[in-house]
């Protein structure tokens, strides 16, 4: 019984990263899309991935190829095409983690800080266990000016970065929840570059870590 089960996940596992594989070998616009991207054209490369995306691939490329073109989207400066993609891709796949992390970043990069709180708490919802979720969640919060719910979210993720010894983001928060005691001496206004800079280090680290770890098990 065990070894049939076995052969079941491989086999799941060979369809996922396989069919991956050859759409990358069949399929010329994304084989483009991926080669612009890497080099860091990246208003290059969105004719591509929306070339791409009209052929109708599976779920797992669908998806990584529509947050791909909403990175490329904000790279350029084009917020509102990037927020319009992934509020598209999240219609269409509203239970995948990374589809509401994207929402969310997009959001809180164009100041939508409530609908920020949604998409990370979706998120958040999804994999309660990757605390990223819960960071992007609290600074959206206190940018929609309610801090104590923003202390509170801080405060639980603390926590979960300290039991998995998460030094760096354990610091990263305390200090947020400092800096955030400090602004309430303050008009409110007087945090907005703090919650800009917060916000594009969570999305930044988004990209460099856990959407990275999507896109190795595609194996592109």
């Amino acid at each position: 019984m065990i070894y049939r089960w076995l052969f079941g996940i491989t086999f799941l596992i060979a369809l996922w990263t396989g069919g991956a594989a050859t759409a990358l070998a069949q399929n010329p616009d994304l084989k483009e899309a991926l080669k612009l991207d890497r080099q860091g054209f990246f208003a290059e490369s969105i004719g591509f991935w929306k070339k791409f995306l009209q052929s109708q691939p599976q779920e797992n490329l669908h998806v990584y190829a529509q947050i791909k073109l909403t990175i490329a989207y904000s790279k350029t400066g084009n917020f509102s095409e990037a927020v319009k993609t992934a509020k598209d891709l999240a219609l269409v796949y509203p239970g995948h983690y990374d589809v509401q992390f994207n929402l969310g970043n997009m959001l809180g990069a164009t100041h939508d800080y409530a609908g920020a709180v949604q998409a990370y708490r979706k998120a958040a919802a999804i994999k309660p266990d990757q605390g990223l979720a819960y960071v992007g969640e609290g600074v959206s919060l206190f940018g929609d000016q309610r801090s104590e719910e923003s202390l509170k979210v801080l405060r639980r993720v603390r926590k979960l970065f300290k039991d998995q010894k998460n030094i760096d983001w354990y610091r990263n928060v305390r200090i947020m929840i400092g800096q955030i005691k400090g602004f309430a001496l303050y008009p409110h206004n007087f945090s907005d570059l703090w919650r800009t800079n917060n916000l594009k280090k969570v999305r930044e680290t988004y990209v460099s870590t856990v959407f990275t770890v999507f896109e190795k098990g595609l194996n592109l």
